[in-house]
């Protein structure tokens, strides 16, 4: 009884070696999306608390003074487990002042803090106070952004830092 082998042609056809690279890619990708996974996210800011609606998370990048940060908000009446995407306006040490409602962070006006909410529900403004290590304060630009001027926010733990957020749209 004699076999033959298939020649090496017959069995490397170009149809295989497309599978071979397809299937090398796919690994590639899936490698790639699961590193990027963990270090990249996606938010979203349904409010107007800051013009963009729309970021980028980078869990690995530290925001400082200035950057954009997404962070999980503390438990509030109006936004159940969702996370907040504001900026950072004040870093440890920097001194919190609450002018009668006008406050201010490391001596610049940051904004006011409204007695009463849009809904008429009272607010009660940041206290002065110096931030302690461990801590920022978190604030968007618009007027009625929900931020650290009130107290329900207040101070945000770095540990509830998600990652740094870079606008997109």
């Amino acid at each position: 009884m004699e076999t033959h082998a298939k020649p090496r042609s017959e069995w490397l056809t170009w149809r295989r070696v497309q599978m071979l690279w397809a299937i090398l890619l796919m690994v590639i990708a899936f490698s790639a999306l699961n590193y990027t996974r963990e270090r990249w996210g996606f938010g979203l800011n349904m409010t107007e608390s800051l013009p963009n609606w729309a970021f980028i998370v980078d869990s690995e990048a530290i925001p400082s003074r200035g950057n954009r940060a997404m962070f999980q908000a503390p438990d509030n009446p109006y936004y159940d487990g969702q996370p907040f995407v504001k900026i950072v306006a004040g870093m440890p040490g920097d001194l919190v002042e609450n002018r009668d409602g006008e406050i201010f962070v490391a001596g610049h006006y940051v904004g006011r803090a409204k007695s009463h909410s849009r809904d008429g529900r009272p607010l009660e403004a940041i206290e002065t106070q110096n931030i302690p290590d461990g801590f920022v304060f978190m604030m968007g630009t618009h007027v009625d952004s929900y931020d650290s001027r009130y107290a329900e926010i207040g101070l945000i733990p770095v540990e509830r830092i998600i990652g740094r957020a870079y606008p997109v749209l």
